[in-house]
């Protein structure tokens, strides 16, 4: 785990869920591991939030009220690319069917981990994603298959 722990060192790593307790919980796991987390309970909070501090990578729910996971990365990829347009994205989500990680890679995620996660299957697929070399064509080429990605951290 100690090469994890580095991994996240001075990411900043926006997680959006409407869910209190899920949000306290996933911020806890990536700053233990460097990251620098920003929460949001909403997506349209969230979609200012990338609009004033484009980060690393966006971690978001699907189902939340108002907005829902897949709106707001829709959003997010019709911003100017300086405004965030091109910011990786995780959905970390309850709805585990292959239809709907299906779904969220073709709304613009590059990845959709089923809740719940452990530990290093988030944190590995976090820093998989953020080092990649380029963000603005990878949301166009989502990881969608397990070779694509750190062991274990696709569905």
């Amino acid at each position: 785990m100690d090469n994890i722990n580095s991994s996240l060192s001075g990411d900043k790593v926006l997680v959006v869920d409407d869910e209190e307790d899920i949000l306290v919980i996933t911020r806890l796991m990536l700053e233990l591991h460097g990251a620098e987390v920003i929460t949001s309970l909403t997506a349209v909070e969230a979609l200012e939030q990338v609009r004033m501090r484009t980060p690393d990578i966006i971690i978001s729910d699907i189902s939340m009220p108002h907005m829902d996971g897949y709106q707001f990365i829709q959003a997010v990829r019709n911003l100017p690319a300086h405004k965030g347009k091109d910011t990786p994205a995780l959905a970390l989500t309850a709805f585990s069917r292959s239809e709907d990680r299906e779904r969220a890679l073709n709304a613009g995620f590059q990845a959709h981990l089923s809740k719940p996660v452990s530990l290093q299957v988030l944190i590995e697929t976090v820093a998989y994603i953020t080092n990649l070399p380029t963000h603005s064509a990878l949301w166009e080429r989502p990881i969608s298959s397990p070779s694509q990605a750190p062991s274990g951290s696709l569905p």
